[in-house]
């Protein structure tokens, strides 16, 4: 333990100051023991026995307990004098490197105290040991304080962060170091005190190369931080020596080892790598900088191109800036130049920006190219001391000169521009309205050059500059004026717009309401003026007539539309027959079906049309009554005279003249007036009525229409056809609407019912649909309307309290009376008959079946190669046949030549398309399978009768020959009988194989 005690301690690099003070506590703690093993009971036991005996080993052991003892006595006064360290030494061991500076003087004076009062720690090894581990201490925190912890590496804090952590722990290195050489210097001279003989070299030998490195690292942050600003930079092409930059930072960041090691020497390596890569980068972005300016095109743009490189604070473009300043002063001198002989060009008529007046456009021309000219000079001015300079101030005389010219032309337009507007007379006193030339309508009367006074004063508001007092009142009313005429702009549109919307039907009865809407508008022809403090009171009357005049539009033009217009629509698009879908209908029930609906659609129309009259009706009440109001209001106005109105101060004697005299010839006009709105009450009565004939036309044509569309579709899809089909298709189907049969009325094969009887049927649905009109009463025969209804209800009760013979003379009667009341009625018949386009219809559908009835004669002709089975005697024929003495084949041939006619009046198509008709075979099929089987069965009834006679012979001579064979042999006469027989039997075997072959 001992000889440990005395030996040198090998101790770590990051070591601390609070570990010599555990080293001490824990040899003391050694010794302690030591001591208390030797004062115990055992050992004093041994000494004793030693001491008796006289051993010689009782020196060595009294030397041994000496140095024991000494050396328990030095551990405890340095654990003693090393307490006082721990408070001064404990923030050391905390990351405040700023609280850690304020406490370095606490522990140099501890560390001094320790060195003067101690007796065996003041030695010169453990004071330098002591002091070592304080900068390890240090450097250690200052690791830990630049990192968070080890948290975060350098590379990747902010800049000013990490700069400043770095210049803390700086600073804090820096102060220890003074304050141990104050200290130091303090001892010295202070008499009786023991000086610090320490080595400087190992105490601070870590401390400063640690400095040395942050040093480096602060070298390395601030380029960093300096050439980032690439990165940021709009430069056109500086991107590219961005990403140089990057590359580089890119490469150092990626280095693993710990950057805060002064002993890793592989950072000096890239630390001088870097400098020399970044030194490379200078002269690149010096190149790029020459390259840039290499074509000035404008001093201003090259200028705001400079303060974009100066905005980098790049210490290596200073030399290149003031050599660059000096080209664009050479280039500003020649736009110098350019803009005089611009001004010179120009100056009478300078273009001007958008939507700028002319002067104050003139005026923000001309400090445009004041400003041109400014800019640069200012620059130069401000950042540069070239203007000092020979040419700088040759420079300086041409635009003093230049920008001499160009105030004086600013101020001479705008002294102009004051003078105008001071002569100019008030411009607020038009009328608001005027009246266009040619067609008269209300135009607004406002000055143009109101509106370039209101701008002319803004601009030189904005462009700083003296206004007169009376353009500023008009620009302060700009508001007014502007929302003056939009309130204008909307009366007379709106105006404009009921004058569209009236209908010419009722423009003649509107035109009293039209006129008083423009009494109102009159006034602003001679009473109201832009200035005019009434104008208020004028919107609101222009509003409330207008709004009275829509209202009533309105109302007439809803009842226009609701009442009349859309029945009038729904009369025209009413279809006045009823054509099948589902399939063809027979001729007789299809006559049968559109006689009973023309009678409905003939009332319903009527009905209709009587809702139409009572629309007009109402519409004309409506005038009469609006006309009545009016002519009421003017008989008042006429007995009450003294009254003012409103605008009676502005009106002037020659209104008031006209107004009396127009009140004296109120009561000689009245009945003028009258018979005049009679007569356009008449006109629009007549104009409805004439609509209704119209809409019944268009009724009448559009089912005329589709009748034709039905007949003369399906005879363009027939005649396509060169073979007719037996099965049609849905839309072939839906063309076809008659029904007929193929009879076989022998001799001839025909169609029932006949082309002629199918065209009288299309007649006839003509006449239907033309009688329709014959049902619609002409206006202004309600009272024979209302009769007829009371005869009808009448004749009802009749009809249904008489039975028998009473019942049928009370419908005779009715049907009298209805006749009687049609004849009497009048009806829109001739004018729909009369129709110019309906008539052609009509003349085109009465022939409309001769289109088809070549096809038709085409259908029945192919049907005439069957006419053998009707036409021809087949007794004679069938007796010509069996007398020719046929063969089995040939017989069987025959017959099956007639089944053959069988099979093809099966094989017949069921249903054959012409055009409007579909013409069905079953008929005609049953008939010829008749007549072709009646030809095989008298065919097979022939044959029959002549097998039964071949028959009869044939058993004949068979019981005629068994006769004779029969004959008992009794001599050769009768052998020679016999063999005769035998003879004529096998000469007769083939003939009556032949003759009975065999039948199926």
């Amino acid at each position: 333990v001992l000889i440990e005690s005395k030996q040198m301690r090998k101790e770590a690099d990051d070591s601390g100051p609070l570990t010599e003070l555990e080293h001490w506590k824990y040899m003391s703690a050694k010794f302690s023991f030591l001591i208390e093993q030797i004062k115990g009971p055992d050992c004093k036991a041994v000494i004793n026995v030693l001491n008796v005996g006289r051993s010689k080993l009782l020196r060595m052991w009294r030397e041994l307990d000496a140095r024991i003892t000494d050396a328990a006595n030095e551990s405890k006064d340095n654990v003693k004098y090393l307490y006082t360290l721990q408070k001064v030494c404990q923030p050391l061991y905390n990351c405040d490197v700023v609280l850690m500076t304020h406490e370095i003087p606490n522990l140099i004076n501890a560390i001094r105290t320790i060195h003067s009062v101690s007796r065996y720690y003041n030695t010169s090894e453990r004071m330098t040991s002591l002091f070592i581990k304080v900068t390890n201490q240090m450097v250690i925190m200052c690791k830990a304080y630049i990192t968070d912890g080890g948290l975060s590496h350098v590379w990747d804090q902010e800049t000013s962060t990490a700069i400043g952590k770095i210049k803390d722990c700086l600073f804090l290195l820096k102060e220890y170091q003074k304050c141990f050489h104050e200290t130091k210097k303090e001892i010295v001279e202070t008499l009786g005190e023991k000086t610090f003989e320490v080595s400087e070299m190992y105490i601070f030998g870590k401390s400063e190369a640690f400095c040395r490195r942050l040093e480096k690292i602060t070298k390395m942050i601030t380029v960093v931080q300096t050439f980032c600003a690439l990165s940021l930079s709009t430069i056109k092409g500086i991107d590219i020596l961005a990403v140089k930059f990057k590359n580089i930072h890119r490469s150092v960041q990626k280095k693993q080892y710990d950057l805060l090691d002064p002993r890793k020497t592989e950072f000096d390596v890239d630390f001088e790598n870097f400098m020399a890569k970044i030194e490379g980068l200078e002269i690149q972005i010096q190149t790029f900088m020459r390259t840039c300016f290499g074509r000035i095109l404008s001093s201003q743009h090259a200028l705001q191109l400079l303060q974009r490189f100066e905005n980098l604070r790049m210490p290596c473009l200073q030399e290149e800036t003031a050599h660059t300043v000096g080209c664009i002063l050479q280039r500003y001198v020649a736009e110098l130049e350019a803009t005089k002989k611009l001004y010179q060009t120009q100056k009478d008529d300078p273009p001007l920006a958008r939507n700028m007046p002319p002067v104050a456009g003139k005026i923000l021309w001309v400090r445009q190219l004041f400003r041109r000219i400014n800019e640069p000079i200012n620059y130069f001015h401000k950042k540069s001391k070239i203007l000092a300079s020979p040419e700088g101030k040759a420079v300086v005389r041409l635009y003093n000169r230049i920008a001499y010219v160009l105030v004086k032309f600013e101020i001479v337009y705008h002294n102009a521009w004051m003078k105008e507007i001071s002569k100019l007379q008030y411009p607020l006193q038009a009328t608001i309205f005027a009246r266009h030339p040619q067609t008269g309508k209300f135009l607004i009367n406002f000055d143009p050059e109101i509106s370039e006074i209101v701008r002319e004063t803004k601009c030189m508001i904005k462009l700083g500059l003296e206004v007169p007092e009376q353009a500023k009142n008009i620009a302060k009313i700009e508001n007014n004026l502007k929302s003056n005429k939009l309130r204008l702009e909307g009366v007379l549109q709106c105006y404009e717009d009921l004058s569209q919307e009236t209908p010419m039907i009722f423009v003649n009865l509107l035109a009293p309401k039209m006129k008083e809407v423009e009494a109102v508008l009159r006034q602003g022809l001679t009473m109201l003026t832009w200035s005019s403090v009434t104008l208020e009171n004028f919107f609101q009357e222009a509003d409330q007539v207008l709004y009275i005049f829509k209202q009533f539009l309105k109302k007439i033009n809803d009842l226009t539309e609701v009442r009349i217009n859309l029945i009038l629509k729904e009369i025209a698009n009413t279809l006045l027959i009823v054509l099948p879908v589902d399939g063809p209908m027979k001729v007789e029930d299809m006559l049968t079906c559109n006689e009973t609906y023309t009678k409905e659609c003939a009332e319903l129309l009527n009905h209709k049309s009587m809702h139409i009259e009572d629309a007009v009706q109402e519409l004309t009440s409506v005038f009469e009554k609006d006309y009545e109001i009016k002519y009421s209001k003017r008989t008042s106005e006429k007995h009450v005279l003294p009254v003012k109105e409103k605008h009676i101060a502005f009106r002037n004697n020659e209104e008031e003249r006209e107004s009396t005299s127009s009140a004296l010839h109120d009561d000689n006009s009245k009945g003028n007036d009258k018979e005049e709105f009679k007569k356009k009450c008449k006109e629009m009565v007549a104009y409805f009525s004439h609509q209704l004939l119209g809409s019944l036309q268009k009724a009448t044509r559009l089912s005329l229409e589709s009748l034709k569309k039905r007949i003369f579709v399906s005879n363009k899809s027939t005649f396509g056809r060169t073979k007719f089909s037996g099965f049609p298709s849905k839309s072939e189907e839906f063309a076809s609407f008659v029904k007929a049969e193929v009879h076989l009325a022998i001799p001839n094969v025909v169609m029932v019912p006949s082309l002629d009887d199918i065209q009288q049927a299309i007649n006839r649905m003509i006449e239907l649909i033309l009688e329709v009109s014959c049902g619609v009463a002409q206006w202004g025969q309600k009272r024979l309307q209302k009769s007829s209804l009371k005869v009808e209800s009448v004749a009802q009760q009749l009809s249904s309290v008489g039975f028998g013979s009473s019942g049928k003379i009370a419908k005779k009667r009715q049907k009298g009376v209805e006749d009687g009341l049609v004849r009497k009625l009048r009806n829109f018949y001739s004018g729909v008959e009369e129709h110019e386009d309906i008539s052609k219809l009509v003349a085109l559908l009465s022939s409309s079946v001769n289109s088809i009835r070549e096809v038709a004669n085409e259908v029945l002709q192919d049907f005439q190669k069957y006419k053998v089975l009707w036409t021809e005697d087949r007794d004679a024929k069938i007796q010509q046949f069996l007398a020719s003495c046929p063969s089995l084949t040939e017989i069987k041939e025959e017959i099956l030549h007639y089944a053959m006619f069988e099979q093809e009046m099966e094989d017949l198509k069921p249903i054959i398309l012409l055009g409007p008709i579909e013409l069905h075979t079953g008929p005609l099929k049953i008939a010829l399978a008749i007549e072709a089987k009646a030809w095989k069965m008298l065919l097979c009834h022939y044959l029959n009768e002549e097998y039964k006679k071949k028959m009869t012979d044939m058993m004949s001579f068979i019981n005629e020959y068994l006769k004779k064979l029969s004959r008992p042999l009794h001599d050769l006469d009768d052998v020679r009988f016999a063999m005769e027989a035998l003879s004529i039997i096998r000469d007769n075997t083939i003939h009556m194989d032949m003759t009975l072959g065999p039948i199926e």
